[in-house]
């Protein structure tokens, strides 16, 4: 059931109608998976790595923006279409004066 039962797979009406190589196929791919860390995914057959940092502009846009917001205010931050520049909410908080 550990492999059947995630997928949704009916164990009487189509598991065991696989034939014992699939069966077995199947079984042993769930059990080389199941060696994985839950947290990094990494397997212990797995040659050697180290983490990299990278960083993505919108992320660190979005990261800047709940910075600025003001949740007790009632803001938040959602992503509009189109660039900064041609957009007419952002050009009118631009040209608030000083």
């Amino acid at each position: 059931m550990g492999y059947v039962g995630p997928r949704g797979l009916p164990l009487t009406g189509e598991f065991l109608s696989w034939s014992p190589t699939d069966q077995e196929a199947a079984l042993s791919w769930q059990a080389h998976e199941a060696a994985r860390c839950s947290t990094c995914g990494r397997h212990p057959d797995d040659q050697p790595r180290h983490p990299h940092v990278e960083r993505c502009p919108d992320c660190a846009a979005l990261a800047a923006a709940r910075r600025d917001a003001h949740p007790e205010l009632g803001e938040h931050v959602v992503w509009a279409p189109g660039a900064r520049e041609h957009c007419p909410t952002c050009s009118s908080k631009d040209k608030t004066p000083v």
